[in-house]
């Protein structure tokens, strides 16, 4: 039986994202890769798919996987998690600024200029290293947007390393020195898995390295 991979876009992403990591893929996966924010998409649930699946996800899809794996760990076979934030690590101070930053994020997703809007995104410091890709207004539910930064915040976000299975792969870019250090306080707290980082390489591992990420998820299927 072909196994079945769930693929989960970055927050401003598309399931198309996955499309380099599927070419270079050996696996012979079924792939299911919804457009999270796509007009029409009404939920940020695990789909409707029989039979366990192996889970792969980026940035927020990263994010969003540990919350499937956690709230239903027998329905998964493991994980391929690039450039994720567990939400464990933060002070206080830390969860209140990311708060009201991604409560001003929200606004600006409501009303403001796409294309003005996409090169402030896209020159935040977390990117740096990283080509952007383009992105289409049209492609895009504003509503599904917002609701991502105010209802999915990372803020809000805490993760039991115990509730998690042991086939996790939870990579980074060497270049995204912020994920490589959540990396290491994951290991140091007890998460499960390994930890690769991965040589020229930011915080889009999706586009940086998509042969990397595919022989990583192919380890983790085979």
């Amino acid at each position: 039986m072909r196994p079945k991979v769930v693929a989960l876009h970055g927050f401003l992403g598309r399931g198309s994202d996955w499309d380099q990591v599927r070419a270079n893929s050996k696996c012979d996966a079924e792939w299911i890769c919804p457009d999270l924010f796509a007009t029409g998409a009404v939920s940020f649930d695990p789909p409707d798919i029989d039979g366990p699946c192996w889970l792969a996800g980026y940035s927020f899809g990263a994010r969003l996987a540990l919350d499937w794996l956690q709230s239903d760990p027998e329905r998964w076979r493991g994980a391929l998690l690039l450039s994720v934030n567990p939400g464990n690590f933060q002070s206080d101070e830390e969860r209140v600024t990311r708060r009201e930053a991604d409560k001003k994020w929200a606004d600006e997703f409501e009303s403001a200029g796409w294309d003005d809007l996409m090169l402030r995104w896209n020159a935040q410091d977390v990117f740096a290293g990283s080509s952007a890709p383009d992105r289409e207004e049209r492609d895009y539910d504003r509503r599904r947007l917002c609701a991502a930064l105010r209802e999915f915040s990372v803020n809000d976000q805490f993760t039991d390393p115990l509730r998690l299975p042991s086939t996790l792969v939870i990579m980074a870019g060497d270049r995204d020195r912020k994920f490589v250090d959540l990396q290491d306080r994951m290991r140091d707290a007890g998460f499960p898995g390994t930890f690769p980082v991965i040589a020229e390489a930011g915080h889009r591992l999706i586009f940086d390295a998509p042969d990397a990420v595919a022989a990583a998820l192919d380890n983790l299927v085979a």
